[in-house]
């Protein structure tokens, strides 16, 4: 995995640049920053350690993940956030978006509660052949435990027993799920104490439904590994988890730049983006600072696919404000091959592209793509992979979680809670009427008027 950074200089592209000299002055306060990390790492950053901690514990998941692909046609990822984006990134990437075509245990992922969606999804399974993972912390998330709630409805419907269609992913020792596993029997897998939901993909929570689809969670953990020993014992100028954030530090504070935009080259790798996307915007995106003082910070991150979002948004990024970072990702080997006779058409026009592969193509775009970025002066970052396989996948985990993590510290914000997501939860118990949350309900019907005069109706002329 290469990280290539020149392109957010001023030498390089002009005034939206910054100096590298800017860089090396923050190296001090990177150099603090990587301490308090180490400091927390039993506490706050417990994720950071998972790499080592995972790998001691692959057996159970495996050997699980055996049965599962032995005895089921489909597994069904029950979950929302961070407890279904994780292994919705491992899925795509290793696996592509057209898997469930082709091969089995075919994967789904139920992370909304749009009754259409959720209702063409449970009538389209043989439940006797399904597993679902049901994934939630807290044992409380409301989408999580409905959609629990109504898979248990369709299993009794079915004559099924719950112990052989559900798995639980959850708190170690507390909460709905874990008092469950115990009163039903249900396996069950757990979460660490301190690992959110965003940081959770190499625990158990992304562990299993990738076990389960032959990923080789021991590589991937490996991967990841290296990287955790790569931020310990390197520099901090030679280490991509700490200089990723520098940059994005600097062009936040120093140039306005509030928006990230991960462009990925890859259509595995756009759900990459996907998970990104919330673990930069929940992690960065705070009222208050460590100290509680209102400082009203975020990065607005972007999830972009190339090559099909060059038609859509390329233009905005090339030609609009200079409030973006660009941070383009893709393998340089594609695994899979297509090559074009076209002898079929026999025009001038697309003589260019006969005898070319695909792969030709999409490194052309990703290259056409940073060299119009270059030329129009706008501050981007690559990341090449070798290919997509676990290790280098891991690799990439780790390395932006640490990022994050570490520019959280770097704006002294706290990048592993999420207040203001507990509001919204807060109040969607109490229009739903769960036991506590009275007062809550109270509140949104004075914030929250059902009739006012600045609404247009448009039923009719």
């Amino acid at each position: 995995m290469i990280l290539n950074y020149e392109n957010v200089l001023k030498e390089i592209i002009g005034q939206s640049g910054i100096e590298f000299e800017e860089i090396e002055k923050l190296l001090p306060e990177i150099e603090k920053a990587k301490e308090r990390i180490s400091e927390k790492l039993k506490t706050e950053y417990d994720a950071l350690q998972l790499p080592y901690v995972m790998s001691l514990k692959t057996t159970e998941i495996v050997e699980t993940a055996k049965e599962i692909r032995e005895n089921y046609e489909n597994f069904v990822v029950v979950g929302m956030g961070g407890s279904s984006l994780g292994n919705q990134m491992l899925h795509y990437a290793f696996n592509g978006i057209y898997h469930n075509m082709q091969s089995h245990p075919k994967m789904y992922f139920l992370d909304n509660v749009d009754p259409k969606s959720t209702e063409t999804l449970l009538n389209s399974l043989d439940l006797s052949k399904t597993m679902f993972n049901v994934i939630t912390k807290s044992g409380s998330t409301a989408e999580t435990i409905q959609n629990f709630l109504l898979i248990t409805d369709f299993l009794k419907e079915h004559f099924l027993d719950p112990k052989k269609h559900l798995i639980f992913t959850t708190d170690p020792e507390k909460e709905l799920l874990r008092k469950l596993s115990k009163e039903m029997g249900i396996k069950t897998f757990d979460i660490p104490p301190y690992v959110g939901g965003r940081y959770s993909v190499l625990s158990a929570v992304g562990l299993l439904s990738a076990a389960v689809e032959n990923i080789d969670i021991s590589v991937l953990l490996r991967g990841a590994e290296l990287t955790r020993l790569r931020v310990l014992n390197s520099d901090p100028i030679n280490c991509m988890a700490m200089v990723l954030p520098a940059i994005q530090y600097l062009l936040f504070k120093n140039k306005g730049v509030n928006i990230n935009a991960m462009f990925t080259y890859s259509d595995g790798l756009s759900y990459l983006g996907q998970w990104y996307r919330q673990l930069l915007s929940e992690s960065i995106g705070k009222k208050y600072d460590r100290n509680g003082k209102e400082i009203y910070t975020g990065i607005t991150p972007l999830a972009v696919r190339g090559t099909s979002d060059q038609h859509s948004i390329l233009q905005l990024f090339l030609e609009g404000p200079f409030d973006k970072l660009i941070i383009m990702v893709a393998p340089k080997d594609y695994k899979s091959e297509l090559s074009v006779k076209g002898e079929f058409v026999n025009e001038e026009s697309v003589e260019y592209l006969k005898g070319k592969k695909y792969s030709d193509l999409i490194k052309a775009e990703f290259d056409g793509t940073k060299a119009a970025l270059k030329k129009n002066g706008r501050p981007f970052v690559s990341i090449e992979l070798s290919e997509i396989r676990e290790e280098e996948i891991g690799k990439l985990i780790y390395m932006l979680e640490y990022s994050v993590i570490m520019l959280g510290e770097l704006l002294g914000v706290n990048p592993v809670d999420q207040p203001a997501v507990e509001l919204g939860k807060q109040f969607t118990y109490g229009i739903m009427g769960r036991k506590g949350f009275e007062s809550k309900e109270e509140e949104f019907e004075r914030l929250i008027s059902p009739e006012s005069k600045y609404t247009i109706e448009n039923d009719a002329l």
